[in-house]
């Protein structure tokens, strides 16, 4: 005969207890993974990224890079080798990271841009989950965050996820407003390996808000290779006689019709009168032509500039290494440099189509053409001749005078 004691039930419910709480995600953490960006990351750790971001030139993609150095002499963050190729242009500067979050800090200057896509993109997640507050992929939610419109941050299932990096095992962060957002989060890698994020925005189709995916990862004790064939660029000069855009006091408005008819172009730029080798800044908008209140999504264009007799000089987006730019949301802002010598350049607004869905259609394509008046910039040899002139004409003035009034003495 079993005799059974009066601790044995006890011990088999709390054993079955914790059995279902691991089959069941959500009842219970006990077998749960935590994680929280950056999470696991060493000393040599590299990462590279094709990414893109709203805010960084309406979502062209561009490629981050970064190689962690070393820690911080206090201890408490990573020194990163970080770079950018975006486009013909590329960037290799230094950053410093933080372990609670690795939100970048003290970038060099030519790469903050760069480092504030990194933070609003890669390291995104880390307004839900810190070293100090991981969170649990069991959990039902992580965050309501106000980034993306108030919803619910949640964890919604594993799945493999193939990127050019390789493929992995993992964890759907997402949330839904109009369509659905999701971060692939590795348990075991500091960083997610791919993201779709839409942006909180009414319109149809909703355009992205940010989109990237892991490329390489691996650990260097030396700078990789990669690295080692970017240059740091030099700053661009500046030039002291140029204006600062200012679209509210300084500027020209209109709007046109296509060549085709099949769109509307409406355009600010500023200065007004921009000076050759200085920035103007121009403002577009692509609008439907039966109601300028609507507006095309997902135009790809380009900005050419041509000659008194309308032959292509030089293309604004080829001259930055890419095909096309792009306006997810009908609107966009680019600043280019006036290269031609006054009184005038052309420029040519082109548009090859709009993307809708999978199809590329070519129906709104059409140009306009935006003739800019110019002036120059005096240069320091005239500058100084004209001060001299200026000079010797005071002279001159002062000595006549001095001179008639001292005859008149006499």
């Amino acid at each position: 005969m079993i005799v059974l004691t009066s601790w044995f039930f006890p011990i088999i419910i709390v054993t079955a207890t914790l059995i279902l709480a691991g089959m069941i995600s959500g009842i219970s953490p006990v077998f749960a993974e935590s994680w929280y960006p950056g999470q696991g990351l060493k000393q040599g750790d590299y990462f590279r990224y094709n990414v893109c971001w709203t805010d960084h030139n309406n979502c062209d993609f561009f490629e981050i890079d970064f190689w962690v150095k070393s820690k911080t002499l206090d201890g408490n963050g990573w020194n990163l080798e970080f770079a950018a190729i975006d486009g013909s242009i590329k960037q290799k500067g230094a950053v410093t990271i933080g372990m609670i979050t690795p939100d970048p800090m003290y970038p060099t200057p030519n790469i903050s841009d760069y480092t504030n896509v990194y933070k609003n993109t890669i390291a995104w997640l880390d307004s839900c989950a810190t070293s100090e507050t991981p969170k649990d992929f069991s959990l039902l939610a992580w965050c309501r965050n106000g980034g993306v419109g108030g919803q619910t941050v949640s964890p919604e299932g594993q799945t493999d996820v193939t990127v050019h990096a390789g493929k992995f095992k993992a964890w759907m962060i997402g949330w839904h407003k109009g369509v659905d957002s999701t971060i692939w989060v590795v348990p075991s890698l500091p960083f997610p390996v791919k993201a779709q994020v839409f942006a909180d925005v009414t319109q149809d189709p909703i355009p992205p808000q940010y989109v990237f995916e892991l490329l390489e990862k691996g650990n260097s004790s030396t700078e990789p290779q990669f690295l080692k064939n970017i240059g740091v660029a030099p700053p661009p000069p500046k030039n002291t006689n140029c204006e600062t855009p200012n679209m509210q006091t300084d500027s020209i408005h209109n709007s046109h019709n296509t060549d085709t008819g099949n769109m509307i172009i409406e355009y600010r730029y500023s200065p007004s009168i921009p000076k050759q080798g200085c920035p103007v800044e121009f403002r577009l908008s692509f609008e439907k032509n039966f109601d300028p209140n609507q507006k095309y999504s997902n135009v790809y264009y380009d900005i050419f500039t041509v000659n008194d007799a309308g032959k292509k000089l030089a293309s604004e987006a080829q001259s930055l290494g890419k095909q096309n730019f792009l306006a997810p949301v009908g609107d966009d802002d680019r600043t280019l440099t006036i290269k031609e010598a006054p009184p005038v350049t052309h420029y040519v607004v082109y548009i090859s189509g709009v993307a809708t869905g999978g199809n590329f259609d070519t129906s709104p394509s059409g140009l306009v053409k935006i003739d800019v008046q110019t002036t120059s910039v005096p240069e320091f040899g005239t500058l100084a001749t004209i001060v001299l002139a200026a000079a010797l004409i005071s002279i001159i003035v002062i000595s006549t005078r001095t001179g008639l009034r001292f005859t008149a003495k006499q």
